[in-house]
């Protein structure tokens, strides 16, 4: 496993994400604990000290998994947990109570701590500012990072924060989703922001898989579009073929060569082994330019700037908790 840096912090240039531990929309709701201990597990032993969750996943599911897994392996200190407190927590007081509700499940301080999405519209930003500062100040968390925020509001909360500065910034990033690349992921770059990508195999369609088999994968045109993506599809083929890889391999490994840090997420311990071994892959400029010019058209397909999640700032925060709440979480 190859090493990179977020800030001050030494993560593992493939990490793990686990949405779908304990996930409605993965259809892993209440039948996640004994994959999720074997998925970590072999994530530590393949070098992967990079674990992303949140407290929206399965309502705290996710966080409650994870740390349990990480305790039964013996993980140690090197390893690197973050993880997200909703969009819809826009104050000081809301924010710390979400963190300690993840301590609490996880069994430990995480080490980087994200505001999911930007916060409604007419919420201020510098009030989130202040909460994960805060939450770090107090012990809560070590580090602060910040999640699916468009170029504008990044600078804008970037002006927000005084005693700390961010370290990460997650978005959704991958070959058929490259709307980042216009403006999102160049600030990020100058401000000194690690970038993790979220989705970076567009929920298994990069991987080669044609079909949606769960309700995260109906409900994402990224999927759809790179599913029936023939030109795409073939280029990685071509690409794969060439390293001795799979598609996904090479589907991160063109991430990583872009600078940013994939997190796909996994219930098969095998895919992790896969996932892992992409960090060896060192892809020439001439196939990264042959991916590039393959997918070119999703670098404005989903519109100029980054758009995930944004539609969540037209609802206000107590729908948006009520909902998630209501639903299990996501």
């Amino acid at each position: 496993m190859e090493y990179t840096r977020l800030g001050p912090l030494r993560v593992s240039v493939v990490g793990l994400g686990l949405w779908q531990a304990g996930s409605r929309l993965w259809g892993t709701k209440g039948s996640a604990r004994n994959w999720a201990l074997r998925v970590v597990g072999e994530a530590l032993d393949q070098g992967v000290n990079l674990y992303d969750t949140a407290e929206i996943y399965g309502w705290g599911e996710s966080e409650r998994l994870l740390g349990q897994a990480l305790r039964a392996a013996g993980a140690g200190d090197d390893v690197i947990v973050a993880t997200k407190v909703g969009g819809f927590r826009t104050t000081r007081y809301t924010i710390l109570k979400a963190v300690k509700g993840s301590v609490k499940r996880l069994g430990r301080p995480p080490d980087i701590l994200q505001h999911h999405w930007p916060p409604p519209i007419h919420s201020r930003l510098c009030w989130v500012a202040r909460g994960l500062e805060e939450a770090v100040e107090k012990g809560l968390a070590h580090y602060i990072g910040l999640s699916n925020y468009p170029a504008r509001l990044l600078e804008g909360i970037l002006y927000c924060f005084h005693r700390l500065e961010p370290v990460s910034l997650q978005i959704q990033y991958n070959l058929a989703y490259r709307s980042p690349e216009n403006k999102l992921i160049p600030l990020a770059h100058r401000r000194g922001l690690g970038v993790i990508a979220w989705s970076p195999l567009a929920k298994g369609a990069l991987a080669g898989l044609r079909r949606a088999q769960t309700g995260a994968q109906k409900g994402d045109p990224v999927f759809r579009e790179a599913s029936r993506d023939e030109r795409l599809q073939e280029a990685l083929e071509t690409v794969a073929k060439r390293y001795g890889a799979t598609k996904a391999q090479v589907a991160l490994a063109w991430i990583i060569a872009k600078g940013a840090i994939p997190i796909p997420g996994t219930r098969k311990p095998e895919r992790v082994r896969e996932y892992a071994h992409a960090s060896s892959i060192r892809l020439s400029k001439s196939d990264v330019d042959l991916l590039d010019k393959a997918s070119t058209r999703y670098l404005y397909k989903w519109g100029r700037c980054y758009r995930s999640l944004q539609w969540l700032r037209l609802i206000p925060s107590p729908l948006q908790y009520l909902a998630i709440r209501f639903a299990g979480g996501v």
